[in-house]
């Protein structure tokens, strides 16, 4: 944190004016009537022409326009208006208990002493105010302040810091983090534009606040099934499925909600959908307008057009804490936008195109190349339709043409909303990765609104060739593309040459955008080579982190401690550093983790615990010995109607794989009442007859036997000549004594590389293209014969009642209960 800091002179606070409490008497009544569920006087709603929707950023009051059915305030009785009374639960908040959040960000630094004006007055409410920049500029903005404030004689005002942030975080997530700080009791937290965009009214509302349980402010996404908006002579609030800034809110609402710090790329909805879920109205905050005219009730007119968006259904119940999935009521067919700068861009991507409109005739895809129409005769924007012929498919495409490069103030944004024409019908909008006019717009909080309820994703120029594989995709995996964070961990210790294998392999790989946090645990008697490598990493997809051990763990400790969810949207990449991973790894498990955990409610199951990057060659478990397989000889002798289809099987991968959340959590606690021998002694065999019982330090063992007590299952590749997503180059270790170029041959596997032009991604050599629906799927136990989950669960619970004598029910993901251990039992 910066130690920049002023503090305001003690004087006698001003009367407020008396506009302000003019607007805070509507505010509050109509809060209170919302409340009450009682409205004055009903008023005709009336109908309009369709139009798409437009944005007005200057008028605050018009949030949302995108419902065909407006609500208007007409002429009011305004004897019944007075007979409402001031609602001593709607108090003001207490004096000095509202700390104001203004990120400063490079395209508004000039503007920082007018973004503060609002604040340079006395002001009861408001005690502090946060600046938050990014590190790069935090100098320019020091240095801006600095003359800001030298400019202000003995102005009262609130105590002023700043706090600059890491340069690679979005500016909506360290405005949250800024805010998970405050101690006071109220946040008033805002965008780079501050309140200047705001109305005098709504102004000093936001700085006067009342004491709400609520979110407010005036834009957000408003919730219109089965609600109506409470309607007053000076204006209205309306329920809202989450704001975007400016808005105030209680600190308290924060606490809980620490997971949406990593949530990219709209934390706002997040926010808005978590506080909504403790509330059985479903509402994550209100829309309010306050008119800026006089307190006459003759003649006003203003209105707010609600969004739209379909419920989401409910997650099926055997998930007792199901990760929240954005849902669509278009399950088959969907509506995609792509915004391309370039025709080469298009001709990248152009086989994902193809792909999606073979698979799904009924698909909606509209393109825009928005950046190779310009010195064009034109007095006004627009566009003309083209065709790109690939051998594949024929693309129809618009061609944005202009007389200079596309700014989007008021004409780029309506240029914009004129072409995307139906808005509320758009599922996905696709675009760059790197940051241009039209990009840095659309991923604004004032581009969004073009796009209400879409989901936007950004992919890097460099991976747009290697697309094909999201064709597979459902409209809702695609709309739930941001929920899933990979977090990746590496275990290492004394094999440098390996390391830098793997972090070559891990730094080749293809991403699509999203954010990855890497972490390298050291064991403590690690070659200085290893610990010099692991210091010097290069990683331009999210943070690094450093963990040395000072006592020596082992293997157990290293692997098991190297990750822990922080959420149920979380997973662990664990690897050894004697793996290496193909270029496509992080496309095989984003691919199957939107499948098999946020797609349709029939494809997640409990009994799934991760995904393999690593294809079976060989089983490892048999009590004869390792045995060689062959998972596509044996679909074809049992019949399966897809031999190369992916499998489930019981033996966890410790060669290259991701572990859900849910699962590694119980495998902590199960590792606890397993060490404390409170349940078992350490020597009793939990599953019978397989190798593993004899691995003492491995982790492996306890993994195997929770798995057989619960009848867990992992997701394995099972593409042609055993091509993996990962391979072993059977280092010497902790686990292998001797490296023969034989056994080396047993575990090393060709690794599935990027595909060449014209070719087909071989990510999707799968039954019909696309990953099963889980029920099909073929499912081996532990020593690679034909089972079932339901099999898989008898058994384990067979096993357990003969181990511990135990009968009582289990819980989901609990393993004091699965082990019939109290927690006073426990160390």
């Amino acid at each position: 944190m910066s130690n920049f800091v002023l503090r305001k002179r003690d004087s006698p606070f001003l009367l407020s004016s008396v506009i302000t409490s003019i607007c805070l008497f509507v505010l509050s009544t109509v809060l209170y009537s919302a409340r009450a569920n009682h409205v004055s006087q009903s008023v005709p709603q009336q109908r309009r022409p369709i139009s798409p929707p437009s944005l007005n950023p200057g008028n605050d009051t018009n949030v949302f326009q995108g419902d065909y059915t407006p609500i208007t305030i007409g002429e009011l009785d305004a004897s019944s208006f007075l007979d409402f009374r001031w609602d001593t639960s709607l108090a003001l908040v207490p004096h000095q208990s509202v700390t104001a959040i203004l990120p400063i960000l490079s395209g508004s630094l000039e503007k920082t002493q007018d973004l503060l004006e609002p604040f340079f007055h006395p002001l009861e409410h408001v005690c502090e105010v946060v600046i938050i920049c990014p590190d790069a500029i935090v100098a320019d903005v020091r240095r801006m302040l600095q003359r800001t404030f030298a400019s202000l004689g003995s102005h009262n005002h609130p105590d002023v810091s700043l706090r600059p942030w890491q340069g690679y975080t979005e500016s909506s997530i360290a405005t949250l983090r800024a805010s998970m700080d405050v101690v006071s009791g109220w946040i008033l937290i805002m965008d780079e534009n501050g309140l200047s965009q705001l109305s005098r009214p709504m102004r000093d509302v936001l700085l006067n606040p009342p004491n709400v349980s609520l979110p407010f402010g005036p834009r957000g996404v408003l919730r219109t099934e089965g609600t109506s908006s409470t309607i007053f002579a000076l204006g209205q609030a309306h329920p809202a499925r989450y704001l975007y800034p400016p808005f105030l809110m209680s600190s308290s609402l924060l606490a809980p909600l620490a997971s949406v710090m990593h949530v990219a790329p709209d934390p706002w909805a997040d926010l808005g959908q978590r506080i909504s879920e403790d509330r059985p109205d479903s509402t994550g905050g209100l829309v309010i307008a306050i008119s800026s005219e006089s307190a006459s009730a003759k003649n006003l007119t203003h209105q707010i057009e609600p969004l739209s968006i379909p419920d989401a259904p409910p997650l099926r119940d055997w998930d007792p804490d199901p990760s929240p999935a954005i849902s669509s009521a278009i399950t088959v067919s969907g509506h995609f936008i792509f915004l391309l700068p370039t025709r080469d861009d298009l001709r990248a991507i152009a086989p994902l195109i193809c792909r999606m409109k073979s698979r799904d005739r009924t698909v909606k895809i509209r393109v825009l190349v928005y950046a190779e129409g310009y010195d064009r005769p034109t007095t006004r924007l627009n566009w003309e339709t083209e065709f790109f012929e690939t051998y594949r498919c024929d693309i129809e495409y618009d061609v944005l043409i202009s007389r200079t490069m596309l700014s989007f103030t008021n004409h780029g944004s309506a240029f914009l909303s004129r072409w995307l024409a139906e808005p509320l019908a758009i599922n996905v909008v696709l675009t760059l990765w790197e940051l241009d006019n039209l990009v840095s717009f659309i991923s604004s909080a004032q581009g969004r609104m073009l796009y209400p309820g879409a989901t936007h994703i950004r992919i890097p120029r460099l991976d747009l060739s290697n697309t094909e594989w999201m064709s597979a995709l459902s409209v809702k995996e695609w709309q739930n593309w941001h929920r899933p964070r990979i977090d990746i961990s590496i275990i290492t210790k004394d094999r440098p040459a390996a390391l830098t294998r793997l972090l070559h392999s891990l730094q080749a790989a293809r991403y699509f955008g999203d954010p990855l946090d890497l972490r390298v645990n050291v064991e403590q008697d690690c070659a200085a080579e290893s610990l010099r490598i692991a210091g010097n990493i290069t990683w331009p997809f999210g943070s690094v982190f450093i963990h040395h051990r000072v006592v020596h763990g082992g293997l157990l400790p290293a692997v098991v401690e190297s990750w822990y969810p922080r959420d149920n949207d979380s997973y662990g990449l664990l690897l050894e550093d004697d793996i290496e991973v193909s270029p496509l790894y992080y496309a095989w498990l984003k691919m199957a983790i939107l499948r098999y955990r946020y797609g349709s409610a029939s494809n997640r199951a409990p009994n799934m615990f991760g995904i393999s990057l690593y294809q079976q060659k060989h089983l490892e478990l048999p009590m004869e010995g390792r045995q060689a397989f062959n998972p596509r000889a044996l679909f074809s002798v049992l019949g399966v109607p897809h031999p190369f289809t992916p499998y489930l099987s019981a033996v966890p991968c410790s060669w290259g794989a991701i572990y859900f959340p849910e699962h590694w959590r119980e495998f902590h606690d199960y590792l606890a009442v397993r060490l404390a021998s409170t349940a078992l002694a350490i020597e009793d065999d939990v599953v019978p007859a397989v190798r593993s019982n004899h691995w003492a330090k491995s982790w492996k063992k306890f993994f195997i036997e929770l798995v057989y007590l619960r009848g867990y299952v992992m997701l394995y590749p099972n593409y042609e000549d055993f091509v993996s997503l990962s391979t072993n180059h059977l280092e010497v270790g902790s686990h292998v004594k001797v490296r023969s170029a034989e056994k080396q041959d047993l575990f090393l596997l060709p690794l599935m590389q990027l595909h060449k032009p014209q070719e087909s991604s071989r990510l999707l050599d799968l039954p019909h293209g696309s990953l099963p629906p889980l029920a099909v799927l073929p499912i081996l136990n532990l020593t690679g014969h034909p089972t079932s989950l339901d099999a898989l669960v008898k058994q384990g619970l067979a096993r357990r009642t003969e181990l511990l004598d135990c009968v009582s029910p289990t819980d989901l993901y609990d393993a004091r209960s699965l082990m019939c251990a109290s927690d006073a039992s426990l160390p």
